[in-house]
């Protein structure tokens, strides 16, 4: 709704709109279900108002509204980001290959997570300069050999449920697991789609809602309407 008043109020309010949200990412999961909507929104109203609104100026009101959402309304299928994460380079797509995505029955808040961690880390130690190129981020593999989440270490201590989640999927044999986001969902890329299968029989549905995805990137086109 906030992103739907922000090109209403930039386009005069000349015209209202009714929205109807289907929703299909699990909500408290990290998996950036509400940051897709808002982008969503944004790019959907600009376009019943004819485009009024810049695609850069565009770019400018999802970073108001959150983190996430400047990285779904750019479109972009893998980026680096600092700050809060408006600020963004554009990298290529690494391959695409399959991914499961296991969502536990546990809802984490962002801002609890965010508070958590600010709790463990009052004065957080500087981090050195990281010198990347493009072939670096190019593999799963080689992302996740460089990437990590500080959320984990954080929200596993406060669930511990989650912990034994990502050890269990981490023991599937994944070239890439994480905790997603702030959590709770644990999301693992896998060589092959049979490999992939084969994790999902052994973590079973108890106690978890398992997600048989692939990783790949939208076409330009199809990216933003802009």
């Amino acid at each position: 709704m906030r992103a739907a008043r922000t090109v209403l109020d930039a386009t005069g309010n000349r015209f209202g709109v009714a929205i109807t949200l289907t929703k299909r990412i699990p909500v408290r999961a990290g998996l950036g279900g509400g940051s897709s909507d808002a982008a969503a929104a944004l790019h959907a109203v600009n376009v019943l108002a004819g485009n009024a609104v810049p695609r850069h100026e565009l770019l400018h009101f999802a970073a108001r509204l959150g983190a996430d959402v400047a990285f779904f309304a750019g479109g972009a299928a893998l980026a680096l980001a600092w700050g809060r994460g408006e600020r963004q380079f554009r990298l290529p797509a690494p391959p695409a290959m399959p991914v499961l995505i296991a969502v536990p029955p546990i809802n984490v808040s962002t801002p609890d997570a965010y508070k958590w961690w600010d709790e463990q880390n009052p004065s957080p130690a500087s981090r050195g300069p990281v010198t990347l190129d493009a072939d670096a981020l190019s593999t799963w593999g080689s992302i996740g050999r460089l990437g990590g989440n500080d959320f984990e270490a954080t929200v596993f201590g406060r669930h511990p449920e989650l912990r034994t989640l990502y050890e269990r999927v981490a023991e599937t044999g994944p070239v890439w697991v994480r905790m997603s986001g702030s959590g709770s969902a644990v999301a693992a890329v896998y060589k092959k789609k049979e490999e992939r299968d084969e994790a999902a029989q052994r973590l079973g549905t108890k106690g978890q809602q398992l997600i048989a995805t692939l990783t790949r990137a939208v076409p330009a086109a199809a990216a933003s309407p802009l």
